[in-house]
């Protein structure tokens, strides 16, 4: 029987609780559903066991145009173990890995910038280049990485031959969503070299959870870590009862999208439409494009009288990183909108719950 919790300390336990004979969540869900306010009370019920990754994380870095450097948070704690530990090698490694690229990373902890250029040793060598929105996503969880991968190196060694006791207390790492922006390449990348973290900490006290609206991110994570110690759920949130974390036995996740049908026309019928149920047909709607195989992406699936203006809100919504924690309620507009398109999907594609 599935448990429903009406608060975020509620499932909160039940992962932890599952995690004591496990040692990882891997969690799907769309955006809206949670996932920030999960991560971040899992990281304040005990900050000091806790590394925590999520969209609060990347506000340590702010982009600077018109010196055109990434700026770091001079008190952010992520800065003073990069300092202490000496990691800014390791993130300019790490950072090249996952993007392939020459594009390298120049850290100046004095001045709490980070400057990038494509260094080759000859007069074609260039600095102050403006890296993409993707590039800086992998550049933040590349500093997150190097963090937690020294954290692991480090708890693998003798308690007595420990190079520093700054990690001695850590139980858990909390990632929820480091891939956004990223290309499917990236995500593959980034992905990969998580599992093999969490393979090297499975003798360590350290216990991982991982939650993510990607569902290529999720498939490649179920995969690398398939093993009886990890665990792996679908995270949904019903309005009127609470949140459910249902087990997933498959590395795909999308038997969850009829459930979401359901929960999209109660919504519609009791005229309770908010920004959680824009997301879930997001949802919808790039599980069918890559079914049909759309290259231009899922926007094509759109066909009514008010795709535009829906294209738009879903790309608004789904992009507030915040959106999961934001109360803001749904315009009337976009209500109706949404009506009238989610209907049309149903319809035109033929789902079998479709009205």
């Amino acid at each position: 029987m599935t448990n429903v919790h009406e608060t975020v300390a509620s499932l909160a336990d039940e992962i932890l609780n599952d995690l004591a004979g496990s040692r990882t969540a891997l969690i799907y869900a769309p955006n809206t559903i949670g996932k920030t306010r999960l991560a971040q009370y899992l990281k304040e019920r005990d900050p000091d066991s806790v590394v925590l990754y999520n969209s609060f994380v990347e506000d340590v870095f702010t982009w600077d145009n018109e010196r055109v450097v990434l700026k770091v948070n001079p008190a952010s704690e992520l800065l003073e173990t990069i300092v202490t530990q000496g990691l800014d090698s390791a993130i300019i490694d790490n950072f090249q890995a996952f993007t392939s690229g020459r594009i390298e990373p120049r850290l100046d902890f004095e001045s709490g910038e980070v400057g990038f250029g494509i260094h080759k040793g000859d007069d074609s060598s260039t600095d102050g280049i403006k890296i993409s929105r993707a590039e800086e996503s992998i550049f933040v969880w590349s500093v997150y990485y190097s963090v937690l991968s020294e954290a692991v190196e480090t708890l693998r060694d003798n308690p007595e031959l420990r190079s520093t006791p700054n990690y001695d207390q850590l139980t858990l790492a909390v990632i929820d969503d480091p891939v956004s922006s990223m290309d499917d390449v990236r995500i593959v990348s980034v992905a990969l070299a998580l599992a093999e973290l969490v393979k090297r900490a499975s003798e360590l006290d350290l216990k991982f959870v991982i939650a993510t609206h990607h569902a290529l991110f999720f498939n490649v994570l179920f995969n690398s870590l398939r093993r009886r110690s990890d665990r792996a759920y679908v995270l949904a949130q019903s309005t009127a009862e609470g949140w459910t974390l249902a087990k997933q036995s498959k590395d795909a996740p999308f038997s969850y999208h009829l459930g979401i049908v359901k929960d999209i026309q109660k919504a519609i019928s009791q005229n309770a439409i908010e920004r959680v149920h824009f997301n879930q047909f997001r949802a919808l709607l790039e599980k069918k494009a890559n079914f049909l195989g759309h290259t231009g992406g899922w926007g094509e699936l759109l066909v009514g009288p008010d795709a535009s203006l829906m294209t738009k809100v879903l790309n608004l919504y789904s992009h507030d990183r915040f959106a999961d924690i934001d109360t803001s309620a749904v315009a009337e507009e976009y209500k109706d909108a949404f009506k009238s398109e989610f209907q049309e999907f149903l319809k035109t594609f033929r789902w079998a719950d479709a009205a």
